[in-house]
């Protein structure tokens, strides 16, 4: 099953990456289906995303020493906020502590999420007329 799960963690961090290079966010339903629907729709998929989603920031954080929660990105369709896994994660990694603030909450994803962005959007270079085709 290791196997499986870094398979996942590895097409879970391209996703996610795709994404941020477009500053876009996805649901949890989303990403599922992004990855070809690995997990069965149902009561338990949020937990299910939400520990590759762990599992993704855990292994993306340290391959690059990047104090990044790239899963930032998967938010709950109905809060627009990621999970409870992920602010659990936040404190066990000393980034946010334990809060049941909601606001403090906000204000952590919008950090994050503008972070991931600044990391993960093509340089404005990149449009420049170099690559133009004629």
């Amino acid at each position: 099953m290791a196997h499986d799960d870094s398979v996942l963690i590895a097409s879970g961090l391209q996703v996610l990456k795709r994404y941020a290079s477009q500053g876009e966010t996805l649901s949890y339903g989303d990403f599922n289906r992004e990855l070809g629907e690995p997990f069965k729709l149902g009561a338990n998929l949020p937990g299910q995303i939400g520990k590759l989603c762990d599992d993704i920031t855990t292994a993306h954080s340290s391959a690059t020493g990047l104090k990044l929660m790239i899963s930032v990105l998967v938010r709950d369709g109905d809060t627009g906020l990621p999970g409870d896994g992920f602010f659990k994660l936040a404190a066990s990694l000393g980034r946010l502590a334990p809060t049941a603030d909601a606001d403090a909450k906000r204000a952590f994803v919008k950090e994050q999420e503008r972070r991931v962005f600044m990391v993960f959007r093509p340089a404005k270079a990149s449009t420049s007329g170099f690559a133009r085709n004629h």
